[in-house]
């Protein structure tokens, strides 16, 4: 039976680690990845809100068909702030739209007339499913839903890493008084050590996840001609002179915590420059953010802005420093801080290091004895 509940934790903390992965990757890529969340009982009896659904994510050349449940968003309409929606296609065509329905609802999405015809390219997955069932794991999809909506609370993530770190030091507290009162304990036990190290990795993740929600990436097209001034379709510059100069607003950064905030401004675009590169958001702080473009190189531009948000676990001048190397490298390094001494825990404890290092030994030891090739 140990060894059965071992096996389970492991598999149960498998599915959370690629749920959670699956959840950032959808918000570094703006799309749902591997897993979505449903946001409502509007399927319902087949899913639930809080059900997380495996999805296949589609290519453009994939054929809609009658009867598919898709997860897509509305660009326009009355939906169009509801996020990834999972609907039904009950009708339609890819050149006039498709009729989208949630099973339970007695009207089609577009009936009222307050939503257009679902495009083709909104429709990005397909739920993945066994006959007419889909493959859902419920209530495992709460999980995304309230990373989702630590964007609006960014409170909230710091609080539950303040609350996991209650949580271990508590169990930490437990289980020295167990070792007290028993002094054998079985030699090959790791679960001490690997409850500090997944805790340690989910503050990080949690720290990370909320930092990379409240940070923008803002794509900016442009073109520097000797002659010629004009606009560029989807782009708010458009094409100007060399030599010119123009001044445009790029975002609004606010801080709605009662943390402070270390805001970056970076590009790799040495033809732009910033109003404020590096600032400090104070709680209940808000400023506005201009860019100024100085044409010097006749050419085509597509420059990407990365707005960083960090939480300031490091002096300003360096994080900023790590965004101008890299946004990502000054993300990771800043959401590793407050994780990594309860990673390194069982290394840094004296009492802990040398068992931990046997165990770790043993275990390389069993795993490279199973392994066919290494015998």
């Amino acid at each position: 039976m140990r060894k059965l509940s071992k096996i389970i934790n492991i598999i149960l903390c498998i599915i959370v680690a690629v749920i959670l992965l699956a959840a950032i990757t959808s918000v570094v890529w703006q799309r749902p990845v591997l897993f979505s969340s449903v946001n409502s009982n509007s399927m319902y009896p087949l899913l639930q809100r809080g059900d997380m659904i495996l999805i296949r994510s589609l290519s453009n050349e994939y054929k809609v068909n009658t009867g598919d449940m898709v997860v897509f968003s509305f660009e326009e309409g009355s939906l169009s702030t509801k996020g990834w929606i999972v609907h039904r296609v009950i009708g339609g065509n890819e050149e006039t739209g498709y009729v989208t329905k949630g099973d339970a609802n007695n009207y089609t999405d577009q009936t009222t007339g307050a939503n257009p015809p679902v495009k083709r390219e909104w429709i990005v997955s397909k739920v993945m499913t066994i006959g007419d069932k889909p493959l859902r794991i419920p209530l495992i999809g709460y999980i995304p839903l309230w990373i989702k909506s630590f964007q609006t609370n960014p409170n909230s993530m710091p609080i539950i890493a303040v609350i996991l770190v209650g949580i271990v030091g508590v169990s930490e507290l437990i289980n020295s008084n167990k070792r007290k009162k028993k002094k054998k304990r079985k030699k090959g036990n790791l679960e001490l050590q690997l409850v500090y190290f997944f805790g340690g990795l989910t503050i990080t993740i949690i720290m990370g996840a909320t930092m990379l929600a409240t940070s923008q990436r803002i794509p900016v097209a442009y073109e520097v001609s000797e002659k010629n001034q004009a606009i560029i379709m989807g782009s708010n510059v458009g094409i100007i002179r060399i030599g010119e100069e123009i001044e445009k607003s790029l975002s609004e950064l606010s801080n709605k915590g009662f943390f402070p905030i270390i805001a970056t401004i970076t590009s790799k675009d040495e033809q732009i420059t910033f109003s404020h590169q590096l600032s400090t958001l104070k709680p209940s702080n808000q400023i506005e953010v201009s860019m100024q473009l100085k044409a010097s190189k006749v050419g085509k531009f597509n420059t990407l802005i990365h707005v960083g948000m960090f939480y300031p676990f490091l002096p300003s001048k360096l994080i900023y420093i790590l965004s101008l190397r890299s946004y990502w490298l000054a993300l990771i390094i800043i959401s590793l801080i407050p994780g990594l001494p309860l990673m390194l825990y069982p290394f840094i404890d004296r009492s802990m290091r040398k068992k931990t290092i046997k165990k770790i030994r043993r275990l390389l030891r069993r795993i490279h004895r199973s392994i066919p090739m290494f015998n």
